[in-house]
């Protein structure tokens, strides 16, 4: 089979657009686009062929010319309308980017606006327009999931909450006859929506129409919640009564089915539209506490539910559609995320987290594959931070059971032709799932670790040439790392091996959680401190001192810290000669970073321990570093740093008293994760990076 590069239409082709070209009768053009279209639907190859030899711009130039004529062309219309259709759901970005450059997206809201006397012509133009928002591609371009298999169609399995860039670049091609919008470049067609005035009532207006109307406009509303923003401006226009209107319509449509037995197709669109519904509600209110909180004091004026109680029932419901399962699960989700629920009220902890660990572990189906992963990417999101949560999570082995399968033998529950990026994504999942989960609990963190073949596994996967499965394997470390027992017990010269190599990457991402994962493992009681010693991790934590990125500052003081800790006096020596004696000065007077303060801070306190005080003060003048620490007691600062100040000079104050010295070193818990901090600053420092 051709490339695409070498894509150019057949005879029979170049026929058909010979006479789209030059048919000026209404029949005729007719049958011609009736037969591009369904050429050009499910083939690639034909869009992109198409595509070269002008169609797009015949077809856009039929659409603009026929919506201004009003005359009953409609049938025509819902043709070019259907066809372009086509070519907007490409997965090749050039050919989505010239028709938004022609002002298609423009056109079909004008058609709209003025050509409402047919439903069908407005169906036909809402679903085209839907075209353009949906994503298409499994790259940055659009967004991180591949969205090119769609689930349970009409609606495609689209996560739009977690959306926050949809800026492809445009394509320079020739001038077209149509008027063509100014600085295209990185053009999106939200923002082109929002530029169109009253757009957004437009789609207020139509909401009405019917069942597919309704569809089409709420997956397009999905879309349009990329940021805080645009949320709000969606809020400004009332939408939140008219979606919960909407959603509550459609329940007591679907209930009255199910009493009446009747298995008819208007059933499945109840379903549909109930699933669009929870889904623009998701996308609304993620991470959004104002409209979260907004959505949680909603009531209905018609039946006085609350649409919190709404969506809660639809989670007690025995057998209900796993989308709407879904959607209802990251709801309440996205409430917990934004505060405005607890993590242990009923509808986030009992509710929402036992569905979305029923629909992670059930018999999966190839079709649900990406739902399955959507599942398992959002109990990251839930539980991440939330440690109340992960005795319920995992009170049964079913879903470590689970989570092992997907990371040794993914076949086993996929069909073993399934594309191997979609192995990736359940195992990376999987594995950062299962990061999480060891974060906190001993006994979780112990029960995960002592599976059998898990950290060989977790080995093997960082090897291997993906960046997520790379980063969830570090992840699991970095969760491990939190464990005094596994420190002394998991942690290798392999793992040692791959930090050492990873904090070198030139991959940002894999610098900053390898980093992390060093900060806990070179605590005095690791056995990995004197191979990473000798790998040379000092010079290169104090290298990133100076790193531009913020967090990997944080982490390298961190870790120069916790390297400090009863270590000898020749590793101090080295460390403050790395940093020097007037950068640390500097740092203690002009630092505003307070993370960064409390960790230099211990750092000194480290330093100064009964058996290396003295022969390090010469270096610092014992006088000096007073009466700097004295000034730093008198600025504002938060109480966990006053706290670091008032030990650090009271034990320079009396170096010579043994007692307050050891006091001092023995402040340190028994795990790495509260070291010298605070729990609540040590849980803020060390929070596992799962984005």
């Amino acid at each position: 089979m051709p490339s695409y590069d070498d894509d150019v239409p057949t005879q029979e082709e170049e026929n058909l657009l010979k006479q789209l070209r030059e048919n000026q009768e209404e029949q005729q053009r007719f049958r011609v686009i009736t037969e591009v279209k369904n050429l050009v639907i499910g083939s690639k190859r034909c869009k992109t062929a198409f595509y070269r030899v002008g169609t797009i711009e015949i077809l856009c130039n039929l659409l603009q010319e026929f919506s201004s004529i009003d005359t009953n062309s409609n049938d025509l219309l819902i043709e070019i309308i259907d066809c372009i259709s086509s070519f907007a759901k490409s997965s090749n970005k050039k050919i989505v980017d010239r028709l938004m450059e022609l002002g298609c997206i423009q056109q079909l809201f004008r058609l709209l606006s003025s050509r409402t006397d047919s439903i069908q012509l407005c169906e036909s133009s809402l679903r085209c327009l839907r075209s353009f928002f949906l994503p298409k591609l499994s790259s940055t371009m659009f967004s991180k999931v591949d969205y090119t298999n769609p689930f349970l169609t009409p609606i495609s399995f689209v996560l739009l909450c977690d959306q926050h860039t949809q800026k492809p670049p445009s394509l320079t091609t020739q001038t077209p006859k149509l008027v063509q919008l100014p600085s295209f470049e990185h053009y999106s067609p939200i923002e082109i929506l929002f530029e169109i005035p009253q757009s957004l009532d437009v789609l207020l207006h139509l909401i009405s129409v019917s069942k597919c109307a309704q569809l089409s406009i709420v997956e397009i509303l999905c879309c349009l919640c990329v940021n805080n923003e645009r949320q709000k401006q969606l809020v400004d226009k009332d939408f939140i009564p008219v979606i919960f209107r909407l959603l509550l319509q459609n329940i007591s449509e679907k209930q009255q089915q199910q009493q009446n037995s009747k298995l008819c197709s208007i059933n499945l669109t109840n379903e549909y539209i109930i699933g669009v519904c929870l889904k623009f509600l998701c996308s609304l209110c993620h991470e959004n506490a104002s409209i979260a909180q907004q959505l949680h004091d909603t009531i209905s004026s018609e039946t006085n539910q609350t649409l919190c109680e709404v969506v809660s029932s639809l989670l007690s419901k025995i057998h209900r559609p796993v989308v709407i399962s879904y959607y209802a699960s990251k709801f309440f989700v996205n409430l917990c995320k934004t505060k405005v629920l607890d993590a242990d009220h009923p509808s986030v902890a009992i509710e929402s987290l036992s569905t979305l660990i029923h629909l992670c572990t059930k018999s999966i189906l190839n079709k649900c594959v990406y739902l399955h992963i959507e599942c398992l990417d959002t109990l990251i999101y839930l539980l991440n931070g939330n440690s109340i949560l992960h005795k319920n999570a995992t009170y049964t082995e079913q879903l470590l059971n689970k989570l092992f399968t997907y990371i040794f033998t993914p076949s086993k529950v996929l069909d073993e032709q399934i594309d191997e990026l979609l192995l990736v994504q359940i195992r990376s999942s999987a594995l950062t799932l299962l990061a999480v989960l060891s974060s906190y609990d001993e006994e979780i963190k112990k029960r995960i670790a002592d599976e059998e073949n898990l950290i060989v596994t977790a080995i093997e996967c960082y090897r291997m040439p993906h960046v997520s499965l790379q980063l969830a394997a570090l992840r699991l470390f970095h969760g491990l790392s939190r464990s005094v027992h596994q420190l002394r017990t998991t942690f290798n010269d392999t793992i040692c091996d791959i930090l050492l190599d990873a904090i070198k990457s030139s991959d940002l991402d894999i610098v900053k959680i390898s980093s992390c994962v060093i900060s806990n493992i070179v605590l005095e009681f690791s056995t990995c401190r004197t191979r990473l010693l000798n790998g040379g991790i000092l010079s290169i934590l104090l290298a990133l001192l100076t790193h531009t990125d913020h967090d990997l500052c944080i982490n390298s003081i961190w870790a120069l810290r916790n390297l400090s800790y009863l270590s000898t006096l020749k590793i101090k020596q080295d460390i403050i000669n790395g940093i020097t004696v007037d950068r640390i000065y500097s740092l203690l007077e002009r630092c505003t970073d307070e993370q960064f303060l409390i960790c230099l801070l211990s750092l000194l306190r480290n330093f100064f321990d009964e058996k290396d005080t003295n022969a390090l003060l010469i270096l610092f003048n014992e006088e000096k570093l007073l009466s700097t620490l004295q000034r730093l007691r008198e600025k504002t600062h938060p109480e966990e740093i006053q706290r670091e100040l008032i030990t650090l000079i009271d034990h320079l104050n009396s170096n010579n008293n043994s007692s307050e010295q050891r006091l001092s070193s023995d402040s340190v818990g028994s795990s790495c994760r509260t070291s010298l901090f605070a729990d609540y600053t040590c849980d803020e420092m060390d929070q596992l990076d799962c984005s």
